[in-house]
């Protein structure tokens, strides 16, 4: 630290006399406390605030520049390092570790024009003047509340049971069965090589196609999908539903269909540089290209220097696709970018919807899912099928709009085998 003060004071003599005259001082240096008073007033004439912190959390200067600054609308320059970084939209955020970057922000800030100034400090004020520490306070309470209420709701959750649901399976005259596959038939894995079904899943869905029409739902993509169950008599969706098929039992067609997707591939090339970008800086992450989509995944990396890069990522690509026809998915260990309107509840609905125009209607359905992206599939069930028998289960004990809860993945084949058991 002495060696840090020495060297500071060497650079602000050697800046000073440079271009220092008796009447001007380029930098004032103030190694000490400074009232309050005198603080805020230094806060109200700046014309830029400067922060260039390696590594920090909460930063509170930032947010005291700009209470300071209704007047004269002052540009906040931030490091990228300082925790409100991510929070503070609206100002120049810079690498600390780059000088010239460094140097550049600062030109930019001092030549930035009077309307520009403005419209970033409106924003920068907006989040300050809402996020108060009695509104962090209340925040934080009512998310305890929420927390407690859900782990309750999840408590009181019911095993599926088994029993009940092969009872009515054998009652049903036309059975529909929707899974998800990562973490639902197959334990979740990054590589899609160390990704495929087992044999065991395999016979089982085998043989419940033959008696149900079975549907498996993921995020792999159309040629993993075709790879793994390939002589499997499934419908299947890809791509979180973007592309799917329906199984031969349909008697709709083999071939692969899709929901409406934007037309212009163009958006990739904005999203992909800054993919890479953070895949090269994430140790463990890496990006996967999909046809329609993009995806960054962190499991590999540092748990929470993965959450620490997925948040701040997530906020650059909201800045970079903003009115773009384009959803970014916050995924179990990843953050994807696909088209607007593709999602797994788009993909049943479609497929409910073609199903309704064949000759016998669905009187049992059962759908199963580990992940948030399965709950809205799980409500739209619940409405559509409201007066068969429905089955819905979340993998896991967990807060869900699913009616029960299976252990595991051992436990889902389990079941799904039950299914086909003969009665006793």
């Amino acid at each position: 630290y002495r060696q840090l003060i020495g060297s500071v004071n060497e650079l602000v003599g050697r800046i000073n006399g440079r271009f220092g005259t008796i009447e001007y001082t380029p930098i004032h240096f103030l190694h000490r406390s400074v009232g309050f008073a005198e603080l805020v007033a230094l806060y109200a004439v700046a014309d830029v605030c400067l922060i260039t912190s390696t590594r920090d959390g909460m930063n509170l200067v930032s947010y005291e520049y700009v209470a300071s600054q209704a007047q004269r609308h002052g540009v906040l320059v931030l490091s990228e390092f300082a925790g409100a970084a991510q929070s503070l939209d609206g100002a120049v955020i810079v690498n600390a570790w780059n000088i010239e970057e460094v140097a550049a922000a600062l030109a930019l800030a001092l030549a930035m024009p009077a309307a520009q100034r403005e419209a970033s400090f409106r924003t920068l004020h907006r989040y300050v003047a809402k996020h108060t520490a009695a509104y962090w306070g209340t925040s934080f309470i009512a998310e305890l509340t929420r927390v407690r209420h859900a782990a309750d709701a999840a408590a009181l959750l019911p095993p599926l049971p088994a029993s009940d649901a092969a009872a009515a399976f054998r009652r049903a005259a036309k059975r529909l069965v929707v899974l998800d596959y990562d973490g639902t038939l197959s334990a979740t894995r990054t590589i899609p090589e160390f990704a495929r079904p087992s044999p065991l899943a395999l016979r089982t869905l085998q043989r419940l196609a033959g008696a149900a029409l079975v549907y498996v739902v993921s995020g792999r993509t159309r040629a993993d999908m075709d790879r793994w169950f390939r002589g499997v008599d499934v419908g299947l969706a890809a791509e979180h539903g973007l592309f799917y098929r329906h199984p031969p039992a349909a008697a709709l067609g083999a071939e692969w269909r899709s929901l409406p997707a934007p037309a212009d591939p163009l958006w990739r090339d904005a999203v992909l540089p800054l993919l890479q970008h953070y895949a090269e800086r994430t140790p463990g992450s890496f990006v996967e290209m999909k046809e329609a989509g993009v995806t960054w995944h962190f499991r590999n990396a540092d748990p929470e220097f993965g959450e620490w890069q997925a948040n701040e990522l997530r906020a650059n690509l909201e800045r970079v696709l903003a009115h773009r026809p384009l959803n970014i998915v916050n995924a179990n260990k990843a953050v994807e970018v696909r088209p607007a309107r593709v999602d797994k509840p788009a993909a049943v609905r479609a497929i409910v919807a073609e199903l309704a125009g064949t000759a016998t209607p669905v009187d049992f359905c059962l759908a199963a899912g580990d992940g948030r992206a399965d709950e809205p599939v799980f409500a739209y069930l619940a409405q559509e099928f409201a007066h068969v028998a429905l089955f819905t289960a979340t993998v896991g004990r967990k807060p869900t709009a699913a009616r029960y809860y299976v252990q595991d993945v051992d436990a889902v084949l389990s079941v799904l085998g039950k299914l086909t058991e003969p009665a006793n």
